[in-house]
Formats: structure tokens, sequence, C-alpha cells
């Protein structure tokens, strides 16, 4: 198994010594640097070569979020692995967008964080089994709120759409006029937050709102 030299950002000294302690156990994992705040994280990264960062989400600093993205852009095979006390699921998926190789409530047991930083330095991502719980349960919360806000009509209309029928296609589909279909759709684009016809296809598919296993248009330039 492959050396892990592993940077540590913890503002809480306890906290780090007991960090630092555990994962100076493992005989892979070498701990390079640690750090109170971000302060001078990005010269310590550039001296110590780290595979994996372990940052408090909550250390003093520039915001986490603007942080990640600094480190990404500059640092892009630096693996970074978030310790944080919050689950909120637009927080999390922030991080993640973002990059985040890996996300560890701090109540999570020693197995969890040891396993994120290992999995982390072979390229993939771990998260916390609670934080994937938020994420799947706010997902298929978001979907469920889109389906209820979406009349039949409307997604009998968002259906033809995904199937790239044009609006009098449509029109001629549910024996509507074309205009009519062109209300709809204003509608439809408003509940899913798009301004597109390409846009409200995606969002659909994204969502899985409605059946698209015929083939579905995605043509910048499909009229709307």
């Amino acid at each position: 198994m492959s050396q892990i030299k592993l940077l540590l950002v913890e503002d809480h000294h306890v906290v780090r010594a007991a960090l630092v302690s555990f994962l100076s156990q493992e005989e892979n994992i070498t701990i390079v640097g640690e750090l109170a705040d971000t302060a001078r994280l990005e010269e310590t990264i550039k001296t110590s070569q780290p595979d994996v960062l372990l940052l408090d989400a909550h250390v003093p600093g520039r915001p986490i979020l603007e942080t990640i993205q600094i480190l990404r852009e500059r640092f892009p095979a630096l693996r970074v692995v978030m310790l944080s006390a919050y689950r909120r699921r637009e927080y999390v998926t922030g991080l993640i967008e973002l990059g985040a190789a890996g996300y560890i409530l701090k109540d999570d047991p020693q197995e969890s964080l040891l396993q994120a930083v290992q999995v982390a330095a072979r390229g993939q991502q771990w998260f916390s089994p609670r934080v994937m719980d938020v994420i799947i349960k706010g997902e298929k919360q978001s979907k469920a709120s889109t389906l209820q806000n979406l009349t039949e009509r409307e997604l009998d209309v968002l259906r033809l759409l995904v199937k790239g029928y044009r609006n009098a296609e449509i029109a001629s589909a549910l024996t509507l006029t074309e205009q009519t279909i062109k209300n709809y759709l204003r509608r439809i684009y408003n509940k899913l937050g798009v301004s597109t016809r390409v846009e409200a296809v995606r969002q659909a598919m994204k969502q899985n709102l409605v059946p698209f296993d015929e083939q579905t248009l995605l043509n910048d330039d499909f009229p709307d």
C-alpha cells in the first residue's frame, strides 16, 4: 500500500491532537503538517505536497466554499476530505459540487475517518452514510415537491417535450391549440425554475419526472 501524505487543518487543539494520534498509527499515513486556520494553507500545501487534505469545515479564515474552489483551481491533484458537524443538504452538496473527495461528520466512528482518507487517496470519493441519507432524502423530497406542483396536463406536455415533440405536435397529440401549449410551457418553465425548452428537458431528466426511454432531443436550436 502506497504512503499517504496528509495535511490536517483543525482549529481545536485537543481535537487536532486526537486526530494526529489516531491517524499516525496507520503505517501508510504520514502527517506532513498541522494548521489551526487557513491563513498559511496554500503556502503549506506547496511546501509539504500532501496527497490528502483533512479540513475542518469551520476553521477561521475565508469562507469554506471559497477555500475549496481556490484549492481545486490551484491544486487539482489534492484530495480534500471535509470534517464537519453540519449535514444540511445544501451545504454538503455545495462542497461536493466544488470537488470535495470526502465528507465526514465529527461524531462518525474513527474507522469512517480512516476509510475516507484511504479512499480519497486512491482518487475516489467517500461520504458519511448519514450525509448520503440526507442527500438522498432531499432529492426525493425535491422530486415529490416538483411533481405535486405540476398538474397532470402539465406532465402530459412535459412528457411529449422530453420525447422531442414541437409545440404544434404537442398540440395535435393533446387536442389543444398551439397557444395553449405555449401557455402550459411558460407555467412548466416557471415551476421547474428554467427558461428554455432544453433546460426543461434536462431538469425533467435530472429529477426523473417523466419516462425518457425514447430518444430525447437536446438541441440548443430547438425552437421554444
